[in-house]
């Protein structure tokens, strides 16, 4: 497994996303930090899975319509 190295980002957030990732903090009694993280990696795994079909799509044989 690669290692994690942490750095701090100075991020704004507009108030409703902070509003939203305070309250999934709150419910999975988790910190800001793990919510933002936790969240962009599935969003990074969803981007690559959509990546791979659209490949995938493209190597696939074209249908001959008649």
């Amino acid at each position: 497994m690669e290692k994690i190295i942490r750095k701090s980002a100075g991020v704004k957030f507009e108030s409703d996303v902070l509003a939203f990732v305070d309250q999934l903090a709150r419910e999975q009694q988790r910190s800001r930090s793990f919510i933002i993280n936790h969240v962009l990696r599935w969003y990074a795994r969803h981007l690559a899975e959509q990546q791979q079909k659209v490949e995938a799509a493209k190597d696939a044989a074209p249908v001959i319509q008649m």
